[in-house]
């Protein structure tokens, strides 16, 4: 079996950014009391446990071990929103800044997934591709919403 090095850290870099979005989606669920909000932050945060399960079994199957950490950064931005949420009596405005912010740095991590240099065969560049397509639709699903409440409050 081939071990793609660089190719095994991309994915776990984007089964990372995933775990900490679902864990984040998962913290916003918790903060808010509406319940529209809160299934659409539950079906985000189902859709990146879903993302990462895929990505780590693509892992498996070049030579490497599954992913079950989130990363630094995403522990750091949890807790930022726990703050912010605190400070501003969880409105629901605030909270989904803070959802969309995470989407941008998902965004990020996929496209320099993307556009590195490594090479990635086509098949895991098809599932890359279609979950950074996938993702883009809930990022603009989040900034719509935040638009929304934002001009409701």
């Amino acid at each position: 079996m081939i071990m793609y090095t660089d190719l095994v850290s991309t994915l776990n870099d984007l089964v990372r950014v995933n775990n900490d979005r679902s864990a984040g989606y998962a913290t916003a669920a918790g903060q808010t009391d509406e319940p529209g909000l809160q299934h659409i932050f539950q079906s985000m945060a189902d859709q990146s446990r879903e993302y990462a399960f895929e990505l780590n079994r693509l892992l498996k199957g070049m030579g490497g071990e599954e992913e079950a950490d989130t990363s630094l950064g995403g522990d750091l931005y949890r807790t930022w929103m726990d703050l912010k949420a605190d400070f501003t009596a969880n409105s629901d405005t605030s909270i989904l800044a803070s959802c969309e912010y995470g989407e941008d740095v998902t965004l990020r991590v996929y496209n320099m997934a993307l556009t590195n240099e490594i090479e990635i065969p086509q098949h895991v560049l098809d599932v890359i591709t279609r979950q950074y397509g996938e993702l883009k639709l809930s990022h603009d699903r989040i900034k719509k919403h935040r638009d929304l409440n934002k001009a409701i409050k």
